[in-house]
């Protein structure tokens, strides 16, 4: 029987990991072949984010309790929010003999991509073109100046990281990024 491949898309905040990942997913190639893991996190709803399709917002108290009871495939804390990958959507990926896309943190990828057996974790780093493409965007999201500040301290330790990935995508046309992530999903799996 074929192992469940997971794919991890990493990159720093601000990269258009979620855009990407949700217009590749509506591609009918990519989307029979493939389910979207949605992360689990106690940080804010942004506009335009939507329950249950970017993320599952829960309080803190909430995610420590499913942390205790090994709900997560990984769990990271990052700049005082907490992550994690629901462990049922790897289990629906098997059932339906499909590959999982998870959009997870630089640490969550790296522990997913240690911890796994060999083979079956394939890691995709997304970039903006430059860092200052990629602090433009960051700009974007209108947070404070002090999470503004935190976020960039974050993503130049984050871009570190990307020589540990499989692949380095840059994402700086949405066509060409879509393209060579497609191409990614659907040879290996």
């Amino acid at each position: 029987m074929k192992k469940t491949r997971i794919f991890i898309i990493s990159g720093p905040g601000g990269v258009g990991k979620t855009t990407v990942v949700n217009k590749l997913l509506a591609n009918e190639k990519v989307k029979a072949s493939f389910i979207r893991g949605i992360t689990v996190t106690t940080r804010g709803q942004r506009p335009k984010e939507i329950e249950g399709k970017d993320y599952f917002f829960v309080e803190k108290e909430e995610f420590l309790r499913l942390k205790k009871k090994k709900f997560f495939l990984e769990n990271q804390k990052i700049l005082d929010n907490h992550y994690g990958t629901p462990k049922l959507f790897y289990l629906i990926a098997k059932a339906k003999k499909k590959g999982l896309v998870l959009v997870i943190d630089v640490k969550g990828g790296m522990y997913l991509k240690k911890s796994a057996k060999a083979g079956k974790i394939i890691t995709i780093f997304l970039a903006a073109p430059n860092e200052k493409e990629l602090y433009k965007r960051m700009e974007k999201r209108a947070e404070s100046k002090k999470i503004m500040k935190q976020r960039i301290e974050l993503a130049k330790k984050e871009l570190q990281f990307s020589k540990c990935y499989d692949y380095v995508v840059i994402n700086k046309k949405i066509d060409k990024t879509l393209k060579e992530l497609r191409h990614i999903l659907l040879n290996n799996n």
